[in-house]
C-alpha cells in the first residue's frame, strides 16, 4: 500500500507571492532592478544556457540584498505581509491522513513563516537556505562600490531591451 504523501509548491497553491520581488522592493530602486534581472532570468531559460537552472533568480538578487544591508530578520518580516491563498490553511488541515510537504525555491526565513501559517511541519519544508547575515559579514568596501556601479548599469537598461540585458 502506498503512503499518503502530497507535495506542494509554496508560491501559487499556498502563498500568492514568492519573496524575491517583495524583498527587492525594500531597496530604493529594487523593483526596477528586479524586473531587469527577471527578464535576464527568462532569457537564460529560453536559450537553455548550460548550467542554468530555474530558481537561479534567487541567486541573482543576493548581491543586491547584501549591498543594501538586508538581514535575515528583514526576510522573515516580509512573510508577515505575505498573502496566503484563500482556503490553503483549511486544505492543509483537511489532509490529516496525509504527510504534507512543501518544496520551494523561496528563502528559508520566508518559507518557514508561511509553513507555520498554513500548518505544514518545518521538517517537511525543502527551501533555499540563505545565511544572508554571514554573507554580509564577508563583503568588503570595494564590493559595495562595484555593486553601486552594477546597479547604475542595470537602471540604464531600457525595459524590454533583450540585447542590452544580455
Amino acid at each position: 500500500m502506498l503512503s499518503n504523501l502530497i507535495f506542494f509548491d509554496m508560491e501559487g497553491p499556498l502563498s500568492i507571492h514568492g519573496n524575491a520581488y517583495e524583498l527587492m522592493k525594500l531597496l530604493p530602486t529594487g523593483g526596477q532592478i528586479f524586473e531587469v534581472i527577471r527578464q535576464y532570468d527568462g532569457l537564460l531559460a529560453e536559450e537553455r544556457r548550460d548550467g542554468y537552472e530555474p530558481g537561479d533568480l534567487l541567486a541573482f538578487i543576493v548581491p543586491f540584498l547584501i549591498h543594501h544591508g538586508i538581514s535575515s530578520n528583514d526576510i522573515a518580516k516580509q512573510a508577515q505581509n505575505a498573502a496566503i491563498v484563500a482556503g490553503a490553511q483549511e486544505l492543509i488541515a483537511s489532509l490529516e491522513d496525509w504527510q504534507v510537504f512543501c518544496i520551494t525555491t523561496s528563502y528559508e526565513q520566508y518559507a518557514s513563516r508561511i509553513m507555520e501559517w498554513v500548518g505544514i511541519a518545518q521538517e517537511n519544508l525543502a527551501c533555499t537556505i540563505f545565511p544572508v547575515d554571514r554573507y554580509r559579514s564577508l563583503v568588503k568596501e570595494e564590493d559595495h562600490g562595484m555593486m553601486a556601479r552594477i546597479e547604475q548599469e542595470i537602471l540604464a537598461i531600457e525595459p524590454g531591451d533583450d540585447e542590452g540585458i544580455k
